[in-house]
Order: structure tokens, then sequence, then C-alpha cells
């Protein structure tokens, strides 16, 4: 019996010291082994994003009927529960800080920097997005979604880059009475050929600015995403390569930290 057990013992010390890229390649092969692998993917991560300040970030472009133009919004996502069965993640927006605000502090994130060196300050984090509310029924939305550690020292958090999709909310005015304003939505990658693995669950509501015109306000309320997407996505951590990509979201004094330090020759 001994001889027997000590093989499977030793192949999963061997698992636990794997990449979960590689974890997931042997998943799909080894049917013998799948629930162990499961329960180190869940230990880990579980040791990575429960009780952490990691966050999730969404940054949402789309074409502004009411602006006429492209318009970019920003949700941040805090860990909210794991399915042990098929290994998918929620995160949900955190609704004990204040609007614009983030991290174990508070602190109000001023603007983001993008990989193209531009800063952007259209708006403040988990705002709503307006909607004409006539005219179309539904709008067709693109995402890149990143993960950032909000324990820094520095005034400026990293957000490293984990995939990117279209996606399809409604914003008409009949569909937001049908379903209570609620929605779901799977974020559709570029390449067809590959299976969505991050999803948006938000909600519209009918507002009226005062004009006596109403019109529709939403936003993304959570995010579901593959938890081996998220752990690959900080055991090899890269920078978004869009210029329209988010490179990092600064805090007071971020934007001119960051310029010292990128004129400073011996940093």
């Amino acid at each position: 019996m001994e001889t027997s057990t000590l093989p499977h013992e030793l192949v999963l010390d061997i698992f636990i010291h794997l990449p979960t890229r590689n974890l997931c390649k042997l998943k799909t092969l080894s049917r013998h082994f799948n629930q162990q692998i499961k329960e180190i993917i869940i230990k880990r991560f579980s040791k990575t994003f429960c009780n952490s300040h990691k966050r999730l970030l969404a940054f949402v472009s789309r074409y502004d009927l009411l602006k006429l133009g492209p318009t970019y919004h920003v949700f941040n996502f805090a860990f909210k529960s794991i399915n042990k069965d098929t290994l998918i993640s929620t995160f949900s927006i955190d609704s004990s800080l204040t609007k614009g605000t983030d991290g174990p502090k508070s602190v109000k994130i001023e603007s983001l920097q993008l990989c193209s060196g531009n800063i952007w300050k259209q708006g403040l984090i988990n705002d709503y997005i307006q909607y004409l509310g006539w005219g179309v029924s539904v709008e067709d939305k693109e995402a890149r979604i990143y993960v950032y550690d909000t324990r820094t020292k520095n005034p400026y958090y990293k957000a490293y880059f984990i995939t990117s999709g279209k996606f399809v909310t409604p914003v008409g005015r009949e569909e937001c009475k049908s379903t209570n304003g609620l929605w779901s939505a799977p974020l559709l990658p570029k390449n067809k050929n590959k299976i969505s693995t991050v999803g948006f669950i938000g909600k519209n509501k009918v507002e009226d600015n005062g004009t006596g015109i109403p019109y529709i306000a939403g936003k993304l309320k959570s995010i579901s995403i593959k938890s081996e997407l998220l752990l690959t996505s900080l055991e090899e951590p890269r920078f978004d390569k869009s210029e329209l990509g988010v490179k990092y979201l600064l805090m007071e004094g971020g934007e001119e930290y960051l310029k010292r330090k990128k004129s400073c020759v011996i940093c």
C-alpha cells in the first residue's frame, strides 16, 4: 500500500510548486488529479486574494451619444467570493468606500496614467454612466481588465494587465423597466475561438436632472473571472501594450512623483 501511494504524494508535492498556468494544463490532461489540482488553486487563490488589498480595475470605453464622442469610465472591485467547483471568482464594488477613493485609507484616485503617457482625468472611479435612454436599446463597450495592490508607499498603484474584450449592455428605458435595471454581460475576447472568462453584472436606473427629460444612469456592480487567470496575471505580471491601456492609478502627488522619477538619472 505504501509503495502505491508514494508516487501519488510525490506528484502532488511537485504540483504545489508549479506555476498556475502549468497546473491548468495538467488539470485538462489528467482527470485523476483534477480535484487535487483544484484544491491547490483554491488554496493559492485564497491566500492571495481573501482579506487582501488587491483589487480589479475595469477601464471601459464607449461612444457617447450625448457628447457625440468617445468617453472612458473606471470601476474597481474588491474580492467577494470564489466558487470552489467552477473556480470562478467574484469581485464587487466596495460600497463602504467614498466614490472616487480606494485602498485601506480611502485615498482619492486623482487620475490614471495610460500606457501612451497621457493622463486620464475625465471622471471619478465607480461613477455612473449617462445614457440618452431612447433611440437605441443596447450599446457596445470595450473593457480592459487589470489587477493591482493598494499596499504601497508611493502615491500610485501599478496596474497589471489581465485581459480585454467587448461587451454589450442595455441602455433603453423600456429595457430598464422590464428587468428592474439589472443586466449581465460576458466580456467577449477579440479572438472568437476563445471562450469568455470574464462577465459583468450591472444596474441601470431612470434619472431626471430637473429638466423633465429622463435619462438612464448605469454602472457596473460586479465582475466574475476565472481564478486561474487572475493568479497567472500576478505570477507573470505584464503591462498593457495598448496605448489606451492603464499603467498607473495616481493618487495626490502621483503625477509629479512619476515625472521626477522619470527625469532622475540616479533612480
